[in-house]
């Protein structure tokens, strides 16, 4: 059996980028923009992509300025929805727009999410399955910070039914299940299935019990609506961490032709360190045990320079975080993910075989000054290019190894 794995193994393959290219969405030498996979982005198709991302002040002069979190950096952000009209060449800020507030005074965000409350309160009418629909699942600081420096946090969805040019102004919100007391959703394209009905993964810990921000004994959850979103149940336990050791977390899902649900996810310390990936084919209420995607010992980052680290950066950051897959019109799988781990970039893996195999590791960049990355959102453009975002970091002047921006590469993948 360890032979067979072995020639499996090595018989990996290598994807090939062509014309890649990367541009800057939003930078600004007193700005972090950060985090754009927990946030809205679609791809309406004719060159329309939206891209949301935390946008909020920055010194540079102290860790804490940068430190993520809605008792740090987030906690100051706006969520900014970019908005580019040309297959994301170019994004101008007329054609912006502010989703949510969080600098905001507390009682004035309570009031608004506390709507979610008010049964007498009309909600709007929106097709979750229309294409011009969007979900903004927001994680909300409903307290205070605490001793630790970080506020009790709720999820709120809004929806908006005309591709987030307005929302609406009363929130769902996403309970825990019964033995958590968090859970939340990142505002990825919503998996709607053949009946209409809507199923996201969730983050479900509980972090807002203050020793336990770590978040050891999370698990990933699945959510469904069969209301257009005005609610959002918990239907299952998607993983867990067999060891109690660590998490997984970072989850996405794609539905294959078959009806198949496939989840992606990052196994975080316990049983792995890897891109892993299990499936359900009940629509969800049952699920095979997450196996990992990539391998060790073929890495296209070994052999790469280290010299574009900052002297202070991280020297033992995770080698993957954030992935997001996209199944391509041609059938193919690719999962991008951020490499926090020098050298640290953005790269992918690519599956031809609705996830059976998987290539080795491509790179998509490795310039980054610092393991401040990732967070990746990525579709496929009508010509058939494939458009990610992310955030990045490289060295500018700026303390902590540069500028936090939103960064973008578009490229062929042969």
């Amino acid at each position: 059996m360890l032979g067979t794995n072995m020639i499996l193994s090595m018989n990996r393959a290598a994807p090939t980028l062509v014309e890649v290219r990367h541009v800057k969405l939003c930078y600004g030498k007193d700005r972090y923009c950060g985090h754009p996979r927990q946030l809205p982005f679609r791809n309406f198709g004719g060159g329309e992509l939206v891209v949301a991302h935390f946008h909020a002040p920055a010194t540079y002069q102290t860790r804490d300025t940068i430190t993520h979190g809605l008792g740090h950096y987030m906690g100051r952000a706006s969520v900014l929805l970019q908005r580019s009209y040309d297959s994301g060449e170019t994004w101008l800020p007329e054609n912006e727009g502010v989703v949510w507030d969080h600098s905001r005074p507390l009682a004035e965000r309570l009031e608004v999410l506390h709507r979610a409350d008010v049964p007498a309160i009309g909600r709007e009418v929106i097709d979750l399955t229309s294409p011009d629909a969007l979900v903004y699942f927001g994680r909300h600081a409903i307290s205070p910070a605490s001793g630790d420096g970080e506020p009790t946090l709720e999820c709120f969805a809004f929806r908006s039914g005309d591709r987030g040019h307005t929302w609406e102004t009363v929130p769902t919100r996403v309970s825990p299940p019964p033995g958590f007391n968090f859970a939340s959703i990142d505002s990825a394209p919503l998996t709607v299935l053949s009946d209409g009905t809507a199923v996201m993964p969730a983050w479900v810990d509980n972090r807002n019990t203050g020793g336990d921000r770590g978040y050891v004994g999370a698990i990933i959850g699945l959510y469904g609506s069969d209301d257009n979103g005005l609610s959002w149940q918990y239907l299952a336990e998607v993983a867990n961490d067999p060891t109690g050791r660590g998490r997984p977390g970072y989850a996405n899902l794609l539905l294959l032709p078959s009806g198949r649900l496939q989840c992606y996810l990052n196994q975080i310390g316990g049983i792995r360190h890897a891109l892993a990936m299990n499936y359900s084919d009940d629509g969800g209420y049952s699920w095979s045990q997450p196996h990992p995607l990539v391998a060790w010992g073929h890495s296209p980052w070994a052999s790469l320079t280290r010299d574009h680290a900052w002297s202070g950066a991280r020297r033992q950051g995770v080698p993957y975080r954030s992935p997001w897959p996209l199944r391509l019109r041609d059938g193919r799988i690719v999962v991008i993910f951020g490499r926090r781990h020098p050298p640290f970039g953005m790269g992918l893996i690519v599956s031809d075989d609705d996830g059976a195999t998987w290539s080795t590791e491509a790179v998509i960049r490795a310039d980054a000054s610092e393991g401040d990355l990732g967070y990746p959102v990525a579709t496929e453009l009508d010509d058939g290019r494939i458009f990610t975002a992310y955030y990045y970091t490289e060295e500018d002047g700026n303390n902590f190894g540069g500028t936090r921006y939103i960064a973008a590469s578009i490229f062929r993948l042969e």
